[in-house]
């Protein structure tokens, strides 16, 4: 298994996840990483002849490909190189996989919706508001080329192997410190745990799922009543949170308010009932009580295996 981006959140949960199942390969660009257990080595995706040649070295049966430019207000800034990145390094992976008859899985986002009606379908138009979201479904169309390839569209949270926060990391951070946590109360979204969504991956793999599915958490909540849960579970103060409009913020880029995911096509395919957004906190929660974070910010020295 070669994993794309695995200094970043989910590349480096999904390495954590599967190195005992599989022989893991990782690549990273800026943030070099050591997993024990697993291969990491850098390189570009700028540069097409290093990801041919990486593919062509490693000889991988599946990729996940989980690379990318993430930042909204930066993809919007800098249109020309997320192109580049989100989408000519996923053609080129794509090409290469298509070649050599390598399973694909490609990490997409719920920004491929417009966040209009909410609970998104498969079936649904897609009309991203932003380039980020954009450049991830122009990847979707290069992965969908090669047979047998899977593309999953999600929203995540969990913990970074890197010292930066996902949403759920920063919640709990700024409620430690005793600050104020701004938290949308018209931003709805179905965010999985990391670790949920790579036992979706290891279940799809299995059953040699292909096509494009929705993957998020079975229901959905508003980035407020997010942060809450989190606070209720780890005994903090709810008083620090306060409800605030997308609208009260002047973004670059333009934020979908409901990317509520429907997720009854992969559940049906899977046979497998996905979390909820509760229990996907309480997952987090419940990890964090058994020190995963320190051994995932330590880069897995102590080889931890869930």
């Amino acid at each position: 298994m070669l994993i794309t981006g695995i200094s970043g959140l989910l590349g480096n949960n999904l390495a954590c996840y599967f190195r005992d199942k599989y022989e893991v390969s990782g690549t990273y660009n800026s943030h070099d990483v050591t997993i024990e257990g697993v291969y990491t080595h850098k390189c570009d995706l700028g540069n097409s002849d290093d990801i041919r040649n990486q593919i062509t070295a490693y000889k991988p049966d599946i990729i996940i490909h989980c690379a990318s430019l993430t930042n909204v207000e930066e993809c919007e800034v800098s249109k020309k190189y997320t192109e580049k990145i989100n989408v000519g390094a996923t053609r080129t992976i794509s090409e290469a996989a298509d070649k050599k008859d390598i399973k694909l899985i490609y990490i997409s986002s719920d920004s491929v919706y417009d966040g209009v009606k909410g609970k998104f379908s498969e079936n649904d138009k897609i009309n991203p508001q932003n380039y980020y979201g954009l450049s991830k479904y122009l990847g979707e169309l290069e992965v969908l080329k090669v047979p047998r390839s899977l593309v999953l569209r999600t929203n995540i949270f969990g913990w970074n192997i890197q010292e930066k926060t996902s949403l759920g990391e920063w919640v709990l951070k700024s409620l430690k410190e005793r600050k104020t946590v701004n938290g949308f109360k018209d931003a709805i979204f179905s965010s999985i745990y990391t670790f949920e969504l790579a036992r979706v991956i290891d279940i799809a793999i299995q059953k040699n799922l292909s096509g494009a599915f929705n993957c998020g958490a079975s229901d959905s909540c508003s980035k407020y009543e997010f942060a809450v849960k989190i606070a209720e579970l780890f005994d903090s103060d709810k008083s620090l949170i306060i409800p605030v409009s997308i609208d009260d913020y002047n973004f670059k880029a333009k934020r979908g308010k409901n990317l509520s995911l429907n997720v009854d096509k992969i559940q049906r395919y899977l046979d497998f009932n996905l979390p909820s957004v509760s229990k996907s906190v309480e997952l987090f929660y419940n990890d964090c009580m058994l020190g995963l974070p320190n051994k995932i910010k330590k880069v897995l020295h102590n080889g931890y295996k869930r």
